[in-house]
C-alpha cells in the first residue's frame, strides 16, 4: 500500500459550507430591504399621500419577499437544519410584516 493511499484525504472546505437547502441570514435580507424603508416612510412622512402609496407598494413587495423567506426557513426547520436561525428568520419576518400592516392601517 502506498503512502498516498493511506494518507487522509484533503479537505476542500466544502464540508463546512452552507448547503443550498439550509436557511441563512441572506434569506431575510431582500424582505427587510423593502419592509424597513416602507416603515420609515410611514413613520416620518406618513401624512403625505405619495409617501403612503410608496410605502404600500414597497410593503406589498416586501411581504411577497418575506413569504419566500419564511417558506425557505420553514423548510429548513422541518429538515432540522439550523433550527435557531430558521426560527429567528420566521419570527423576524412575521414581526416586520405585522408592524408594517398595522402602520398602514393606522395611517
Amino acid at each position: 500500500m502506498s503512502e498516498r493511499d493511506t494518507a487522509e484525504p484533503e479537505t476542500t472546505g466544502l464540508e463546512t459550507a452552507k448547503r443550498p437547502d439550509e436557511v441563512g441570514s441572506a434569506d431575510s435580507m431582500p424582505a427587510l430591504a423593502l419592509l424597513v424603508p416602507a416603515f420609515l416612510l410611514l413613520r416620518f412622512l406618513g401624512e403625505h399621500a405619495w409617501a403612503y402609496w410608496t410605502a404600500a407598494v414597497l410593503g406589498v413587495l416586501g411581504l411577497l419577499a418575506a413569504g419566500f423567506g419564511i417558506a425557505s426557513a420553514v423548510g429548513s426547520l422541518r429538515r432540522g437544519h439550523r433550527k435557531l436561525l430558521a426560527g429567528y428568520t420566521i419570527v423576524l419576518l412575521l414581526a416586520a410584516g405585522f408592524v408594517l400592516v398595522v402602520r398602514l392601517i393606522e395611517t
